[in-house]
């Protein structure tokens, strides 16, 4: 069985640094197509499964507009499908960049200059109608593993069904902001009603431990997404131009990480990347 390999991403050909660039990503729809890969729902992935075809998709998280005006006709140009992780509670907000330090915000402030709007209920509805799959990324984008457990079914089952309702279909799949979640949040997962969940663990989809801790790989380079198709994600030779780079961001993520399993017994995954290959489109540990 070929491994089956989950790419998410935030914005795309937004402002750089904090965006990857239409050339990053057409460079990957082009890498996908040369491979022979099928493009496919993350929802597909796991309700359809399909071992001896050549499969991978390609996820979306936050719902930024920039998903629906520069990944959308590239995805279309290229016979793409994707799924994308929406915060429907976020509508009618605009995210700002600190270009410095990359630090974002939810409201307008000083030395916040790089405006990221939100997608719109109609520009989801458009989505599906091209064959993609909307998920839910949660209602307000909270850090759901430090979510009182009163408070979890609103951001996982009121965000599903408010979904289910702008879009006449089910939201099968969840994703995790900040790709924090411990045993209560996957608990409102499963009884909210979703099908599977994705983390941000790297890893492909046939290695993940359960269908609500779900593997994905976060990449920039052209160079490592092949190295990922083809399978080879944690060779040494594929892994060494990405330790040089990221080497002093890795440490600080396994320290970080220490710290989050001893923070308690509830607590499952660190919500850090350990391989940040793409620089992230929101302020550190955020997805």
């Amino acid at each position: 069985m070929h491994p089956i390999p989950i790419f998410y991403y935030h914005s795309v050909g937004g402002p750089r640094p904090h965006s990857l660039d239409l050339h990053n990503f057409r460079r990957h729809l082009e890498l996908l197509r040369l491979h022979g890969f099928e493009t496919v729902t993350v929802a597909d992935l796991v309700l359809h499964p399909a071992p001896q075809r050549k499969r991978a998709a390609l996820a979306f998280d936050d719902g930024l507009l920039d998903n629906y005006t520069h990944a959308l006709p590239l995805l279309l140009e290229y016979g793409c499908r994707a799924t994308f992780y929406v915060v429907p509670g976020y509508d009618s907000v605009t995210r700002w960049v600190q270009p410095r330090s990359g630090r974002w915000s939810d409201v307008p402030r000083a030395g916040y200059t790089l405006p990221f709007p939100s997608m719109s209920p109609a520009q989801r509805s458009e989505l599906v109608s091209y064959g993609m799959e909307i998920g839910s990324h949660s209602y307000t984008h909270r850090k759901l593993g430090r979510v009182p457990v009163a408070d979890l079914a609103h951001e996982t089952r009121d965000s599903k069904l408010r979904l289910e309702d702008e879009l006449g279909r089910e939201v099968c799949t969840f994703c995790y902001p900040y790709g924090s979640f411990n045993r209560a949040v996957l608990r409102a997962v499963q009884e909210a009603g979703y099908q599977a969940a994705c983390s941000t663990i790297p890893g492909y989809f046939s290695s993940s431990p359960s269908r609500f801790w779900l593997r994905r790989f976060l990449v920039e380079s052209p160079a490592y997404f092949e190295a990922v198709l083809t399978g080879r994600a944690f060779s040494p030779k594929a892994l060494a131009p990405l330790f040089f780079r990221h080497a002093a961001q890795w440490i600080r993520a396994l320290f970080t990480a220490a710290a989050d399993i001893a923070s308690g017994p509830n607590h499952i995954v660190p919500s850090v990347d350990p391989i940040p290959e793409a620089r992230r489109t929101e302020p550190p540990s955020h997805g």
